[in-house]
């Protein structure tokens, strides 16, 4: 190589060693930065509203940091996945998510986004201790509810009942069954889980489908929390005719007068009775809330002297699809309008119904309401 080269090669390498000097060891893998949390996407709670807490990331997931007010259903909307879901990602860190879905505390940190193919344990049986030979078996709610059913008032005076005067800080949730049952086996199981009292009006011929019987063997088994009236035999309107449910016969092509009323209400109290072990009498709602002074009084001379309409409509026999309420909209309209004594109309058939009260009764709760049966609201 000629000196000019030469010279020339060493300057490259004395700059390289410069470089090299200057920039410092090269990180090594370990070290490296960690990478952004990624985006829980479209339907992350903290973008849609500043309010709630924005998710962190973990080795299990999105995690959410539970507030006042927060339910597992709502919860379970706003991260779109299921309540089973959550059990199923937070069982082992919060165990009593299994056996209380309402029991969340503002503070928990839940994974909301972990492991699809994760399942929720099973809920435990718990046996009971066999009683004392002396001690006599009893029928009562669920510890710490505080609600009574079935201790019926004496028929007295023809009355009807909007709302129930003096009856303290308490609701009754009330539940015709007159038409479609499909969520009804549902319904009246979530009602036990929460230890919630409630009155049904089954129409006799509701109770006779398959679907009805299941409903009307759990009420059998819980009068603890359940008690019947009389929804009549097969829900025709009382005042101009026509209606009915499963079909219009015999409603069709009818005035109903005094003794087509009492052959309505008597052929459904036999059902009932047999099915339940309780007789409705003297609870009665008129099918469509139609009334008048005449069918007061033809209901009263069969026994039924306590006509029971409602101050909270929840319409929430239409489905949303022609107009109806979100579950949303009936929470927040029992929530809202609810005061002591209400009488809150639902459906064992409705459509958002069983969606609509696991936001409401936490929310009634909250609110310092008792939800029982209208028996216990009027002692």
């Amino acid at each position: 190589m000629t000196p000019a080269p030469r010279r020339r090669a060493a300057l490259l390498c004395g700059a390289l060693v410069l470089l090299a000097a200057c920039a410092g060891p090269s990180p090594s893998p370990s070290a490296s930065a960690p990478a952004s949390p990624t985006s829980a996407g479209p339907s992350d709670p903290a973008s849609a509203d500043p309010s709630v807490p924005a998710p962190s990331t973990s080795l299990d997931g999105a995690t959410y940091v539970v507030v006042g007010g927060d339910t597992l259903f709502s919860i379970a909307r706003a991260w779109n996945t299921t309540v089973a879901q959550l059990q199923a990602w937070n069982a082992d860190r919060y165990p009593s998510l299994v056996t209380n879905p309402d029991g969340l505390e503002a503070g928990w940190i839940l994974v909301v986004n972990g492991d699809p193919s994760a399942t929720p344990p099973p809920t435990p049986n718990v046996t009971p201790a066999p009683a004392t030979p002396t001690a006599a078996p009893t029928a009562s709610p669920p510890t710490g509810t505080g609600c009574r059913a079935g201790n019926r008032v004496g028929a007295g005076n023809p009355q009807t009942f909007y709302t129930i005067p003096g009856a303290g800080r308490a609701v009754a949730l009330t539940f015709d069954m007159g038409g479609r049952l499909d969520p009804g086996v549902d319904i009246v199981n979530f009602l036990i889980r929460r230890g919630i009292c409630a009155t049904l009006f089954p129409t006799g011929a509701m109770a006779q489908t398959d679907e009805g019987r299941k409903i009307m063997a759990i009420v059998r088994a819980h009068p603890e929390l359940f008690e019947i009236g009389n929804h009549t035999m097969h829900h025709c309107d009382l005042v101009r005719g026509g209606g009915g449910s499963p079909s219009s016969a015999p409603c069709a092509d009818i005035t109903p007068d005094a003794d087509f009323i009492r052959q309505e209400l008597t052929d459904a109290a036999a059902i009932l009775e047999a099915q339940t072990g309780q007789w409705p009498v003297p609870y009665w709602r008129p099918p469509y809330g139609s009334i008048n002074a005449a069918v007061i009084q033809a209901a009263a001379a069969a026994g039924y002297t306590k006509t029971f309409m409602w101050d909270i409509d929840t319409v929430d026999w239409k489905p949303i699809a022609e107009g109806g309420p979100t579950a949303e909209q009936i929470a927040t309209k029992v929530i809202t309008q609810a005061e002591s004594g209400s009488n809150v109309l639902m459906h064992l058939g409705g459509y958002e119904t069983l969606d609509a009260l696991r936001l409401m009764v936490p929310g009634l709760r909250d609110r310092g309401f008792l939800l029982t049966s209208l028996s216990d609201l009027l002692h």
